[in-house]
């Protein structure tokens, strides 16, 4: 008989597992937007490089195939990957239905290295509400948010649907389109707000590199910036406040 823990989530079976066996699916199994974090994975693989260990990476087992399916350890697994020794690696193996598994990557957040922004929270919660099999409790405990915050996102899903619309996939999706806003009649701070997603989303995917090159390099990151840039790069000089060099002759840039 199988012990089910607080949010439906069966006890896990701790196993040793053949690396090779362990798949990845992140648009199903990773809450965090932007997918791996580059500078995360070096400081992970420079711990394996100096002989210690990570806690077990927690996998879902597909109960008609046997698949397994990292659930949350994106990073961890990629480190290994990369230090190419470990053929075997530490695992806690949960073995249930699809919707159900949806729990496990959200988990003991607290205890994550990395941890889950708010977006990240509210996101994934939003996606166990869309899916309908949870209890509210169940999504409030698991994701970090309060109680009215689910409930709110329970009410937003059921009055699109009666609106015959699709669900979005993001919480702050959800929220504009059940408004019905459109962004210019946002308020400042939900302006600031959609623009601080975008920052945060976009350094967590070349933070790392872009700092790395400007370190290496200003020249070689002005030509970058100059290269993706193109005709909206007088904009972004604009909003950091620096003068053109063909506006003033003492010009900051």
């Amino acid at each position: 008989m199988t012990t089910k823990k607080k949010g439906g989530l069966p006890r896990p079976a701790p196993r040793k597992v053949p690396i090779e066996r362990v798949l990845t699916d992140e648009d199903t199994f990773q809450p965090r937007g932007g997918g791996l974090n580059e500078a995360h994975v070096s400081t992970l693989l420079d711990v394996l490089k100096h002989g210690s260990e990570f806690d077990p990476l927690a996998l879902w087992e597909d109960p008609d195939t046997g698949k397994l399916t990292v659930a949350d350890g994106h990073h961890r697994l990629e480190a290994h990957r990369r230090h190419g020794k470990a053929r075997h690696i530490h695992a806690l193996v949960y073995r249930c239905d699809a919707r159900t598994a949806l729990l496990i990557p959200i988990q003991d957040n607290a205890k994550a290295r990395l941890p889950l922004t708010y977006d990240d929270r509210a996101n994934w919660a939003w996606r166990l509400t869309v899916e309908g099999e949870q209890s509210k409790a169940a999504v409030v405990a698991a994701c970090g948010l309060s109680d009215g915050t689910v409930a709110q996102m329970r009410r937003v899903r059921r009055e699109l649907a009666e609106r015959g619309e699709d669900a979005p996939r993001t919480w702050w999706e959800a929220q504009t389109m059940h408004k019905g806003d459109d962004r210019q009649e946002w308020t400042e701070e939900q302006r600031d707000e959609w623009r601080q997603g975008l920052v945060n989303k976009a350094h967590r995917q070349y933070g790392a590199a872009l700092t790395d090159l400007i370190r290496r390099s200003p020249e070689a990151a002005a030509e970058l910036l100059d290269r993706c840039g193109g005709r909206l790069l007088p904009s972004v000089i604009d909003h950091l406040g620096y003068t053109r060099a063909d506006d003033e002759e003492d010009a900051f840039f």
